[in-house]
C-alpha cells in the first residue's frame, strides 16, 4: 500500500467584519477553536470599533458534525492524520484568503484561540508578515516553528497570553511552557493576562485590546 497526494482545485470560505479602507487602522487575522465556524466566531469581535478595525476569520477547512450523523456542524483545522499535509493545505489556503486584501499600510493583529493557536503561529511563522500584536487565547503555541522563521520579527511586536483558571482544559504547567516555547521560537516571553470565564472567548475583553 502506498499514499499518494495530488494538488486539486476547491473552494473554501471565509468571513470578514466591517470593511478595509482608509480609516481602518488594525486588520485583525483570527482563527477559531476546535468546532467551531467562522461565521458565529467572528461575532466575538464585534464590540471593536468597525471604523477602525477590519476582521479577516479563516475557517478550518475540514467539517463535522458536532453530535454524531446530523445537527451541529463545527470545523477544525487538523489532525495527526496526514499533519503536514494538512499544514501545507492551511497555508495555501490562509494565503489566498490575505492576499485578497491590501493590509501593507495597517497594523496586522493575529488572534487565536484554543486550536486556532497552533494554526495562528505556525501560519505566522510560515507567512513572515510583518505584526504588531498577537493574542494567544487559551490556546497552546505550536512548539516546532524553527527559531529562524521569526528572525523577521524587529522586537517591537506585542505577544500576549490569555488564560482563566476556570478554564477545564488549564493546568499551572502550561504557563512555563507556554513561555519556554516562545522563549525558544522567538526569544521573548508573552503578556500573560487572567479573565474570568471559561474555555470561550470573552467579547467584553476583546473590545477593549
Amino acid at each position: 500500500m502506498q499514499q499518494h497526494h495530488l494538488s486539486v482545485s476547491i473552494k473554501a470560505s471565509y468571513y470578514t467584519l466591517n470593511e478595509l479602507s482608509d480609516e481602518t487602522e488594525r486588520v485583525w487575522v483570527v482563527f477559531h477553536g476546535y468546532g467551531q465556524l467562522a461565521e458565529y466566531f467572528i461575532k466575538k469581535f464585534e464590540g471593536l470599533d468597525p471604523e477602525k478595525n477590519f476582521i479577516i476569520a479563516p475557517q478550518g477547512l475540514s467539517k463535522y458534525y458536532l453530535d454524531g450523523v446530523y445537527g451541529r456542524v463545527g470545523a477544525s483545522w487538523m489532525t495527526k492524520e496526514d499533519r503536514l499535509t494538512e499544514i501545507d493545505n492551511q497555508y495555501s489556503y490562509i494565503d489566498a484568503v490575505l492576499s485578497q486584501y491590501d493590509t501593507s499600510e495597517k497594523q496586522l493583529i493575529y488572534f487565536g484561540f484554543s486550536q486556532g493557536t497552533a494554526t495562528m503561529g505556525r501560519y505566522a511563522a510560515h507567512a513572515k508578515i510583518p505584526f504588531k500584536k498577537m493574542i494567544i487565547w487559551a490556546g497552546t503555541f505550536p512548539p516546532d516553528t524553527d527559531p529562524k522563521d521569526w528572525q523577521y520579527l524587529n522586537g517591537s511586536e506585542e505577544i500576549h497570553y490569555y488564560t482563566s483558571r476556570e478554564d477545564k482544559y488549564f493546568k499551572e504547567e502550561m504557563i512555563d511552557n507556554q513561555n519556554k516555547v516562545l522563549k525558544a521560537a522567538m526569544n521573548r516571553e508573552p503578556e500573560l493576562h487572567w479573565y474570568e470565564g471559561g474555555h470561550r472567548v470573552i467579547p467584553e475583553v476583546v473590545a477593549t485590546l
